[in-house]
């Protein structure tokens, strides 16, 4: 039987734990004729966490709901390929005529395409006038749903580009909406940016870790809707082996599944077995990414972190870092928080909040590793750790 766990980023698992208060926003900016905040979303969190699953249900709501969609990557070139293939292809779909040939795309006149027809014919239709033609063709049906995955500062000005020209459709009341994700840290620094007016005022929805419980019933759910078992014992290790992180529900849900797929139940040395082989993985999957992002500094503060089993007084990070300045430390502690990395533990201390990252670093400086790629994912309080693999 296949496995019901889906690892692997951007894959939408059969059964979203703990994500009902940010589905029921998702919903609610998809009702035709009414503008509520939630028409602009803007999703945030760690990575791993789930925001493109989040993404990938809004677009399958929307679609239920008789909108069109358009979905893209904040990489270079999106609004290009907004106005040159997505609109182009939602019309041609809507309004079925002759084929036509793009013959230019111009970004600076209101994002707009050169199209020709076989019969000699010219048109100049812009990113506005398509969305309004395409919003017209759909005649109260739904409305035009832009999804927009990986936001950062990266790609500032031409999120920019974008906003401007969204926004002029939202004051003229259009059938529109928005539903953006990217990884917390990032999106914070894009929010400071003079030109994300238009993100700020989107509604936050901040995508976390599970709860002990929503864990538990995202690795129970699936097995059992699937015709397998696990003992109460086996859905507790799997729970504080995952600890709340839904990139690692799914991989070490999948890896167990797949350990003695013919057995109906799934078994402790199944979930152990899930558990050693997805936590090797966190590191080319999620730390080394996570940490990719972050300045030499940034990462001596979190080695210094590393030394401790549990939370670090600030005072011994800023010693460990080569007695530096309080301030200078504070500066790199506020920047750790806002990335997710790290969390408050009482006055004077923090700690690391991402899954089996303390681990990582040590290994790294057991190797004399130079640590220069990393990234973070939140661990909340109350997962003990799982039995020690060896």
């Amino acid at each position: 039987m296949d496995s019901p766990f889906r690892p692997g980023f951007g894959k939408s698992p059969p059964f979203l734990a703990g994500r009902t208060d940010a589905l029921i926003q998702l919903q609610s900016g998809l009702e035709v004729g009414q503008w509520p905040q939630e028409r602009g979303i803007l999703m945030t969190g760690l990575r791993g966490v789930g925001k493109t699953v989040m993404l990938n249900h809004g677009e399958d709501l929307a679609a239920e709901a008789g909108w069109q969609v358009v979905s893209e990557t904040a990489s270079r070139g999106f609004f290009e390929r907004i106005v040159g293939v997505h609109l182009p292809q939602i019309l041609q779909r809507l309004r079925p005529g002759p084929a036509f040939r793009i013959t230019g795309v111009s970004l600076a006149s209101l994002g707009s395409i050169s199209v020709e027809y076989p019969d000699g014919r010219t048109e100049t239709p812009t990113f506005r006038g398509m969305v309004k033609q395409i919003l017209d063709l759909q005649a109260g049906r739904g409305g035009l749903l832009f999804t927009l995955d990986e936001v950062s500062s990266a790609s500032a000005a031409e999120i920019g580009v974008f906003a401007g020209e969204y926004q002029h459709l939202v004051r003229e009341d259009a059938e529109v909406a928005f539903m953006g994700a990217g990884v917390q840290g990032e999106v914070k620094g894009l929010l400071a940016d003079s030109s994300s007016t238009f993100l700020r005022r989107c509604a936050h929805v901040t995508i976390g870790m599970l709860s002990y419980e929503q864990t538990i019933s995202a690795f129970q759910k699936p097995i059992v809707e699937h015709g397998r078992a696990a003992s109460d014992a086996t859905l507790e290790y799997l729970a504080r082996a995952a600890q709340g992180y839904p990139f690692l529900v799914q991989s070490i849900g999948d890896i167990a599944w797949r350990a003695t797929p013919d057995a109906r139940e799934i078994s402790l040395i199944d979930a152990e077995t899930g558990h050693r082989k997805a936590r090797r993985s966190m590191g080319a999957f999620i730390h080394e990414p996570a940490l990719s992002g972050l300045s030499r500094v940034d990462r001596s503060y979190l080695a210094a972190m590393a030394r401790d089993d549990g939370p670090s007084r600030s005072e011994d990070i800023r010693v460990r870092m080569g007695n530096v300045e309080p301030g200078y430390a504070s500066m790199y502690r506020a920047r750790l928080l806002a990335a997710g990395l790290i969390q408050e533990a009482g006055y004077g201390y923090v700690d690391i909040k991402f899954p089996y990252l303390r681990e990582y670093l040590r290994n790294l400086i057991a190797a004399n590793a130079r640590l220069d790629r990393i990234d973070g994912l939140s661990l909340d309080a109350g997962f003990p750790p799982p039995p020690a693999l060896d």
